[in-house]
Protein backbone atom coordinates (compact mmCIF):
# COMPACT_ATOMS: atom_id res chain seq x y z
CA UNK A 1 0.00 0.00 0.00
CA UNK A 2 1.51 3.40 -1.08
CA UNK A 3 0.85 6.20 1.85
CA UNK A 4 1.45 9.78 1.22
CA UNK A 5 4.55 10.98 2.58
CA UNK A 6 3.26 13.54 5.12
CA UNK A 7 0.77 11.83 6.69
CA UNK A 8 1.24 9.86 10.03
CA UNK A 9 0.17 6.01 9.30
CA UNK A 10 -0.52 5.06 12.96
CA UNK A 11 -1.98 6.70 15.94
CA UNK A 12 -1.40 4.38 19.32
CA UNK A 13 -4.29 5.03 21.60
CA UNK A 14 -3.57 3.33 25.37
CA UNK A 15 -7.25 3.11 27.01
CA UNK A 16 -6.37 4.32 30.76
CA UNK A 17 -9.54 5.63 31.75
CA UNK A 18 -10.70 2.70 34.03
CA UNK A 19 -11.39 3.76 37.47
CA UNK A 20 -9.82 0.34 38.68
CA UNK A 21 -12.47 -0.43 41.13
CA UNK A 22 -11.45 -4.40 41.36
CA UNK A 23 -7.77 -3.70 41.52
CA UNK A 24 -7.66 -1.47 44.45
CA UNK A 25 -4.83 0.52 43.03
CA UNK A 26 -4.78 2.52 39.98
CA UNK A 27 -3.46 0.34 37.04
CA UNK A 28 -1.55 3.14 35.41
CA UNK A 29 1.01 3.36 38.15
CA UNK A 30 0.84 -0.16 38.86
CA UNK A 31 4.11 -1.97 38.31
CA UNK A 32 4.76 -5.39 36.55
CA UNK A 33 7.98 -6.66 36.32
CA UNK A 34 9.19 -3.53 37.60
CA UNK A 35 8.00 -1.04 35.08
CA UNK A 36 4.87 0.76 35.17
CA UNK A 37 1.84 -0.21 32.71
CA UNK A 38 1.51 2.74 31.25
CA UNK A 39 5.05 2.19 30.29
CA UNK A 40 5.06 -0.82 28.91
CA UNK A 41 1.61 -0.12 26.47
CA UNK A 42 3.82 3.27 25.55
CA UNK A 43 6.82 1.05 24.41
CA UNK A 44 4.14 -1.89 22.97
CA UNK A 45 2.87 0.66 20.67
CA UNK A 46 5.88 2.20 19.75
CA UNK A 47 7.95 -1.35 18.88
CA UNK A 48 4.33 -2.06 16.85
CA UNK A 49 5.35 0.59 14.64
CA UNK A 50 3.21 3.45 15.75
CA UNK A 51 4.04 6.97 14.87
CA UNK A 52 2.41 8.48 18.01
CA UNK A 53 1.11 7.37 21.23
CA UNK A 54 -2.01 9.07 23.07
CA UNK A 55 -3.04 8.12 26.01
CA UNK A 56 -7.28 8.22 26.69
CA UNK A 57 -9.05 9.38 29.74
CA UNK A 58 -5.75 10.26 31.33
CA UNK A 59 -6.12 14.51 31.07
CA UNK A 60 -2.85 15.05 32.57
CA UNK A 61 -1.03 12.23 30.89
CA UNK A 62 1.90 13.36 28.25
CA UNK A 63 -0.21 12.97 24.67
CA UNK A 64 -3.08 12.64 26.37
CA UNK A 65 -6.93 12.52 24.70
CA UNK A 66 -9.49 13.33 27.27
CA UNK A 67 -12.32 11.80 27.61
CA UNK A 68 -16.03 13.41 26.59
CA UNK A 69 -17.86 12.22 29.66
CA UNK A 70 -15.75 10.42 32.64
CA UNK A 71 -16.83 7.00 33.26
CA UNK A 72 -18.43 6.49 30.17
CA UNK A 73 -16.73 3.14 29.86
CA UNK A 74 -13.55 2.30 27.18
CA UNK A 75 -16.07 2.54 23.53
CA UNK A 76 -17.21 5.89 24.24
CA UNK A 77 -13.54 6.70 24.88
CA UNK A 78 -12.16 4.96 21.66
CA UNK A 79 -15.47 6.68 19.78
CA UNK A 80 -13.67 10.37 21.98
CA UNK A 81 -10.39 9.33 20.30
CA UNK A 82 -11.60 9.13 16.71
CA UNK A 83 -13.13 12.13 16.84
CA UNK A 84 -9.57 13.81 18.43
CA UNK A 85 -7.37 12.02 15.65
CA UNK A 86 -10.61 13.14 12.57
CA UNK A 87 -8.28 12.29 9.54
CA UNK A 88 -4.76 13.03 10.96
CA UNK A 89 -3.76 9.10 10.66
CA UNK A 90 -4.53 6.42 8.41
CA UNK A 91 -5.79 3.99 11.13
CA UNK A 92 -5.67 3.81 15.17
CA UNK A 93 -4.45 0.98 17.56
CA UNK A 94 -6.09 0.58 20.67
CA UNK A 95 -4.73 -0.91 22.94
CA UNK A 96 -5.65 -1.31 27.01
CA UNK A 97 -3.48 -0.19 29.85
CA UNK A 98 -3.80 -3.63 31.49
CA UNK A 99 -2.33 -6.22 29.14
CA UNK A 100 1.41 -6.52 30.13
CA UNK A 101 1.49 -9.83 28.34
CA UNK A 102 0.81 -8.62 25.24
CA UNK A 103 4.09 -8.51 22.18
CA UNK A 104 4.57 -6.16 19.14
CA UNK A 105 3.69 -9.42 16.86
CA UNK A 106 -0.03 -9.59 18.61
CA UNK A 107 -0.09 -5.78 17.25
CA UNK A 108 1.29 -5.67 13.96
CA UNK A 109 -0.37 -8.63 13.27
CA UNK A 110 -3.24 -6.62 12.81
CA UNK A 111 -2.38 -4.26 10.86
CA UNK A 112 -2.31 -5.85 7.80
CA UNK A 113 -5.23 -6.73 6.10
CA UNK A 114 -8.32 -5.59 3.62
CA UNK A 115 -8.89 -1.73 3.51
CA UNK A 116 -11.34 0.02 5.28
CA UNK A 117 -12.13 -2.94 8.05
CA UNK A 118 -11.00 -2.63 11.31
CA UNK A 119 -9.06 -5.65 12.83
CA UNK A 120 -9.25 -7.89 16.08
CA UNK A 121 -8.25 -11.09 17.42
CA UNK A 122 -11.48 -13.27 17.82
CA UNK A 123 -13.06 -13.30 21.37
CA UNK A 124 -10.71 -10.25 22.28
CA UNK A 125 -12.13 -6.80 20.79
CA UNK A 126 -9.02 -5.50 22.22
CA UNK A 127 -6.12 -4.09 21.23
CA UNK A 128 -8.04 -3.41 18.04
CA UNK A 129 -6.57 -1.95 14.87
CA UNK A 130 -9.49 0.68 13.28
CA UNK A 131 -8.84 2.50 9.81
CA UNK A 132 -9.67 6.84 9.53
CA UNK A 133 -12.98 7.50 7.77
CA UNK A 134 -15.27 4.82 9.43
CA UNK A 135 -18.93 5.54 9.26
CA UNK A 136 -19.34 5.70 12.78
CA UNK A 137 -22.52 4.42 14.93
CA UNK A 138 -24.40 6.86 16.76
CA UNK A 139 -22.85 7.19 20.30
CA UNK A 140 -25.97 6.10 22.01
CA UNK A 141 -26.10 3.13 20.34
CA UNK A 142 -22.63 2.35 21.40
CA UNK A 143 -22.86 0.60 25.34
CA UNK A 144 -19.68 -1.07 25.05
CA UNK A 145 -16.21 -2.31 22.61
CA UNK A 146 -18.05 -5.46 21.30
CA UNK A 147 -21.56 -3.03 19.99
CA UNK A 148 -19.21 -0.71 18.53
CA UNK A 149 -17.09 -3.27 16.76
CA UNK A 150 -20.88 -5.16 15.94
CA UNK A 151 -21.76 -1.75 14.05
CA UNK A 152 -18.42 -1.81 11.90
CA UNK A 153 -16.66 -3.92 9.17
CA UNK A 154 -14.47 -5.80 11.14
CA UNK A 155 -11.72 -8.88 10.27
CA UNK A 156 -11.70 -11.66 12.98
CA UNK A 157 -8.20 -13.01 13.58
CA UNK A 158 -8.07 -16.72 14.30
CA UNK A 159 -5.82 -16.62 17.83
CA UNK A 160 -3.30 -18.97 18.21
CA UNK A 161 -3.27 -21.02 21.33
CA UNK A 162 -0.28 -20.40 22.28
CA UNK A 163 -0.99 -17.01 22.77
CA UNK A 164 -4.01 -17.11 24.83
CA UNK A 165 -1.92 -16.09 27.78
CA UNK A 166 -0.71 -12.92 26.47
CA UNK A 167 -4.11 -11.31 25.83
CA UNK A 168 -4.82 -11.32 29.84
CA UNK A 169 -6.32 -8.52 31.37
CA UNK A 170 -5.20 -7.72 34.78
CA UNK A 171 -8.27 -5.95 36.75
CA UNK A 172 -7.68 -7.77 39.88
CA UNK A 173 -4.41 -8.13 42.49
CA UNK A 174 -4.68 -12.26 41.96
CA UNK A 175 -4.72 -11.75 38.13
CA UNK A 176 -1.40 -9.47 38.63
CA UNK A 177 0.12 -12.08 40.38
CA UNK A 178 -0.85 -14.88 38.32
CA UNK A 179 0.40 -12.75 35.36
CA UNK A 180 3.88 -12.13 36.49
CA UNK A 181 4.22 -16.05 37.40
CA UNK A 182 3.30 -16.54 32.76
CA UNK A 183 6.44 -13.29 32.06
Amino acid sequence: MTRPADKPWLAGIILAGGQSRRMGADKVELEFDGRRLIDIARSLSSKAGCDAVFVSGRPQAENAIPDSQSGSGPAQAMLDCLDFLGSAFEGALFLPVDMPLLQAADLTELLAGQSGHCRAWENHPLPVYMPAGLSLPPRDKVHSIRSLLAALPVQWRDLPEDRLARFANLNTAEELTAALKLR
